[in-house]
């Protein structure tokens, strides 16, 4: 359910023509620019990689060596 404010802010919104205009270019421009190539994928995925520090943890396996069913 939308509050209040969400509904102000899409009818404000709806009734903006230059989003309405930058929405009819979108849709007007040919898919092959829409798409990526892998070398442009990657490049993507290695710059966005560097906002998030943090490293994937590790695969974790059982905490002991020998394992007794």
């Amino acid at each position: 359910m939308l509050s209040e404010e969400e509904k102000r802010e899409l009818l404000e919104m709806a009734g903006s023509s230059q989003l309405r205009e930058e929405f009819r270019r979108l849709r007007q421009s040919p898919r092959s620019s829409r798409l990526m190539d892998l070398d442009r994928l990657m490049r993507f995925l290695t710059d966005f990689s560097r906002f998030s520090p943090a490293r994937p943890p590790r695969e974790s396996g059982p905490p002991y060596t020998q394992i007794l069913l």
